[in-house]
């Protein structure tokens, strides 16, 4: 295990452990979170449409569905919390 990785495994647990505040989430997180969520719900959406193929049941299933993912991804880009990867904080809220 290298020192740096040791150093930030250190940090981690003391952000747990709750002496030091933990790190606002990164906005690269927020922003690809957000984006997944929010386009897969689009898609789900669009392919709902009634020229798409499918029965009108799987398509109300599709839709709702689609309207899950993106009241997701709104409630994913609201959410601050720690962000779990090793890249820098380049916004915080």
């Amino acid at each position: 295990m290298s020192e740096n990785t040791h150093h930030d495994m250190k940090s981690v647990n003391v952000g747990l452990q709750g002496s030091t505040p933990a790190k606002q989430e990164c906005l690269s997180c927020r922003i690809i979170g957000t984006s997944v969520l929010a386009g897969t719900g689009s898609y789900a959406i669009w392919q709902s449409r009634t020229a798409a193929p499918g029965t009108p049941v799987q398509k109300r299933m599709l839709a709702g569905l689609g309207i899950v993912l993106v009241v997701a991804g709104v409630f994913r880009w609201r959410k601050t919390s720690q962000c779990k990867s090793n890249l820098p904080i380049l916004w915080s809220t």
